[in-house]
């Protein structure tokens, strides 16, 4: 819920980013101190840098910096959560602690925000600075999203957005165990308002976005927004049952009229490679879809907290209330 002395929430999921969370808090603090009442919560996502004692030098210094840290790496989605149900704004804004989310966009969400959008999505423009290969892979994977799922996102699309406290709290009220927060915030069909910005330079450390986390957060985006994959698989199966009927209708053709019954090697093995592929490529579809009933059904938390001034009260403090969206 908003607290009386909060008008806006700044969360910043952080691992092993020591050396950016007093920058970024003091940059936040500079930008927001115009525009109302701010909180920033910093995540710690299991780092094992100082990122922690970063934080609580930071909390320390200003009680308007609030911080909760992991046992261990929960994942970048998990982080975003913690941070959501810490927040007591008027206003949420979800943002990387690195500065490739520049902070200065963030005056622009707010202002978007009082025209009376409930949600404000920064989206990137890719420069040279962004490799071919992410440029490429990243339209690429919205396409197919749009394709498959139930939510259209645009090329650029990140977890760098603004969200009005109704959405917050219907977001915290869903009990997902893996959580696509730039999916779920389009599919909630809340008006969506969107501020281009070109990405900014990391001042400390490096990306945390291997190859192979793209690749997993790709699928829980698909994988949280549609069905459509275990459609495809059946209509797959179908189609190599198809194929194996028309070498049965070869063999008997064969047999009756062309008297040519040796049987190739090759076009065996061939058979026998591409349905076994097709078996295979079906059952990882349904596995992974079995995997996540397993993990919902487990009902485990998406994190385990080791350590937090997330519960401390709100500054207490008289502040005019923000101007809120249009209505």
């Amino acid at each position: 819920m908003a607290s009386a002395a909060v008008a806006f929430s700044i969360v910043l999921p952080a691992h092993n980013e020591v050396g950016n969370i007093a920058p970024i808090v003091a940059e936040l603090r500079r930008l927001m101190a115009a525009i109302g009442p701010t909180e920033i919560i910093g995540v710690d996502d299991g780092s094992n840098d100082g990122t922690l004692d970063a934080l609580r030098a930071a909390a320390s210094a200003d009680p308007m910096v609030r911080y909760i840290s992991f046992t261990r790496n929960f994942g970048h989605e998990a982080a975003m959560r913690a941070g959501l149900r810490a927040a007591r704004g008027q206003v949420v804004v979800v943002m990387d602690a690195d500065f490739e989310h520049p902070p200065e966009l963030v005056p622009q969400l707010v202002a978007r925000w009082r025209e009376g959008f409930k949600v404000v999505a920064a989206q990137r423009l890719d420069d040279d600075a962004v490799s071919p290969f992410k440029r490429v892979t990243s339209r690429l994977y919205y396409r197919l999203l749009g394709a498959l799922g139930d939510v259209q996102m645009e090329p650029g699309s990140a977890d760098f957005l603004l969200l009005d406290r109704t959405v917050v709290d219907t977001i915290n009220g869903f009990e997902d165990q893996e959580l696509f927060l730039r999916g779920l915030v389009r599919w909630l069909g809340f008006p969506v308002a969107k501020v281009s910005y070109r990405p900014g330079r990391r001042r400390h450390g490096v990306s945390k976005y291997s190859v192979s986390r793209m690749v997993e957060l790709a699928l829980d985006g698909i994988a949280a927004h549609s069905v459509r994959p275990l459609r495809a698989a059946i209509w797959l199966a179908l189609a190599f049952a198809a194929l194996g009927m028309l070498f049965v209708v070869y063999s008997i053709v064969s047999f009756l009229f062309v008297q040519h019954t040796v049987a190739g090697w090759t076009s065996i093995m061939a058979a026998i490679a591409v349905l076994g592929a097709a078996q295979l490529f079906v059952l990882g579809i349904i596995g992974e879809y079995v995997g996540r009933i397993l993990r919902e059904t487990r009902r485990r938390p998406s994190y385990v907290v080791a350590e937090t001034e997330a519960e401390r009260p709100a500054v207490a403090a008289h502040v005019e209330r923000v101007a809120g969206p249009a209505r």
